[in-house]
């Protein structure tokens, strides 16, 4: 008895496919397919026939199978070769869109602007920055993010927004902030209030009043400003009611329930129980400014900074 030591073993493994896809003998293998005609192809790719048979030549043995049947008369795609043309064709366009975006982003004529902006920002200022980036350069998409100065450059210096609109200077040093415009403060009051029928009123005026103010931990920065403000009239400043955005306070103001400290931006949001009056403290002032992280160097970031610096000098 004969006693075998040979191994039974499978077929043999197929050839593993180049996992690179050269995305340019992609574009010549949907010329020719276009074509049906190397000639014509090559004509149209701006290249001899020779070097263009080869690269279809070159794909085909990466594949491993043919993509063209030829003969002396005609050239015809084989099954593998229609099967995949939509794939290359799909391809092709990925990679044209890829290098275009990368151009825009490249030049700022694309990609995307992330703003973050204080809720008063949004009656006048961002609006108008807005409208002005949008007619020079219409092809970047904006994502506009409402949220308080203090959120903001948190979120910049998380590297969530790209630039912010806010109300308080920020702390951090890898934040940079300029002065956009600088705006009287005015106080909020129901119209039934007696300060509605004065012309102009001092802060010393708001010792007896309660206030309707910002949520103290969403803007933690703005709460300290307006206490030093009002503290050194011998005034505390503790709103009783806090909320995060201008058109929740006005409407509380609007109601009865208390004054409120406002840019004067703010004063279109004009409801008919509510009234501004100005006050003369010459220090009564809000800073709107531009925040941006030390150092930003994304081409759409630094067009928006010249672009507020041309619209408010």
């Amino acid at each position: 008895m004969t006693t075998s030591n040979s191994t039974t073993q499978g077929p043999p493994e197929d050839p593993p496919l180049n996992k690179r896809v050269n995305i340019q003998r992609l574009r010549y293998f949907c010329a020719v397919a276009d074509e049906l005609h190397f000639g014509r192809a090559a004509q149209r790719l701006h290249m001899a026939q020779p070097p263009l048979s080869q690269q279809i030549r070159l794909l085909e043995s990466e594949l491993g199978f043919d993509l063209f049947s030829r003969t002396t008369r005609r050239v015809q795609l084989t099954t593998g070769g229609h099967q995949l043309l939509p794939h290359a064709l799909g391809l092709c366009q990925e990679a044209d869109q890829f290098l275009r975006r990368a151009g825009e982003l490249r030049t700022g004529e694309g990609g995307v602007l992330r703003l973050g902006f204080v809720d008063s920002a949004s009656y006048d200022i961002m609006p108008r920055i807005l409208r002005s980036y949008r007619t020079r350069w219409p092809s970047v998409v904006h994502e506009l993010r409402s949220m308080s100065s203090d959120q903001q450059v948190e979120a910049l210096i998380k590297g969530e927004i790209d630039i912010g609109l806010c109300r308080t200077k920020a702390d951090s040093q890898s934040v940079t902030a300029s002065v956009v415009a600088t705006e009287r403060l005015l106080v909020a009051v129901p119209s039934d209030h007696p300060l509605s029928r004065s012309t102009a009123a001092s802060l010393e005026d708001l010792s007896d009043e309660i206030f309707i103010g910002f949520d103290r931990v969403a803007s933690p920065t703005m709460h300290r400003d307006f206490s030093k403000l009002l503290g050194e009239r011998g005034i505390i400043y503790d709103p009783v009611i806090e909320a995060t955005e201008y058109a929740t306070i006005l409407g509380i103001v609007a109601s009865g329930q208390g004054v409120a400290l406002v840019p004067a931006s703010v004063r279109t949001f004009a409801p008919p129980t509510l009234r501004y009056v100005e006050l003369d403290d010459l220090d009564a002032v809000s800073d709107l400014l531009l925040v941006t992280r030390n150092g930003e160097q994304a081409l759409a970031v630094r067009r928006a900074l010249a672009l507020a610096e041309e619209l408010f000098h």
